[in-house]
């Protein structure tokens, strides 16, 4: 039986870029932060071998970047929290993706390839009633008008045919949903998917290359100043009047 957990799920703080890293449980998501940070001591968080290692939002404040990164906890089993943990720790995740949306300004859904199959065999082809967890956060994505990049992570556990195989049918069932992958970095799009492996580094420069040319777009001038940003409200406090409030530049949206 898992354990219960009480946490103060952190929030960032005041109007910043972020780029957010999201998906089931023990997929590498965090395997893959470190990755993407100027140097791995940025990276506070833990990386662990089991479901559940991350139970906190993580927020990576990396100095050479022009954007926070975001670590958040996985959705899906966590071998060592109870039912209610778990539960918990989603809804949070949900809370935070809302409050922070118009902030976020990429997303990284890391998939584990070589359980990608096993998802859609048994929440999709095998029950059309239900829709598979990977699929439904694509659909939040292009809902909410966040850019998705669509990262299939642990490609190093299958051979070339298999890799082939998987992808074939993943790309299938983004048809079936009317998901189009839109290279074009418009608003509203799954922006592409990239192939990786945490553990031989392939296609992680590309996906560095990917949120480089993104990030560079940023206009820094409508968000808060980053030397600011530790004086300002998390993100999910409660608004004040204008007398309270404390507040620098914000994002226009």
């Amino acid at each position: 039986m898992g354990r219960n957990i009480k946490t103060n799920f952190s929030y960032p703080r005041g109007n910043f870029p972020r780029l957010c890293l999201i998906g089931n449980s023990n997929v590498g998501k965090s395997s893959l932060t470190k990755l993407l940070l100027s140097h791995p001591k940025w990276y506070k968080g833990k990386v662990g071998k089991t479901a559940g290692s991350t139970v906190r939002l993580t927020i990576i404040n990396d100095p050479k970047l022009n954007y926070h990164v975001i670590d958040l906890p996985g959705f899906g089993r966590m071998i060592k929290l109870s039912r209610s943990s778990e539960e918990f720790i989603q809804n949070q995740i949900l809370k935070y993706l809302r409050l922070d949306r118009n902030n976020i300004f990429l997303t990284l859904l890391v998939i584990a390839v070589d359980r990608l199959q096993d998802e859609l065999e048994k929440w999709y082809f095998k029950n059309e009633n239900t829709i598979p967890l990977s699929i439904e956060f694509i659909q939040y994505f292009v809902k909410n008008e966040i850019p998705c990049l669509i990262i299939l992570n642990k490609i190093d556990k299958l051979n070339k045919f298999q890799r082939e195989d998987i992808k074939k049918t993943f790309f299938n069932v983004l048809s079936d949903f009317n998901i189009e992958i839109d290279n074009s970095k418009s608003k509203q799009s799954v922006l592409d998917v990239i192939e990786c492996s945490t553990k031989t580094l392939q296609g992680i420069k590309e996906i560095k290359q990917n949120i480089k040319e993104i990030s560079s777009h940023l206009q820094l001038e409508n968000y808060d100043p980053r030397s600011e940003l530790l004086n300002l409200p998390p993100i999910n406090a409660k608004k004040k009047g204008k007398k309270g409030n404390q507040t620098t530049k914000s994002k226009n949206n």
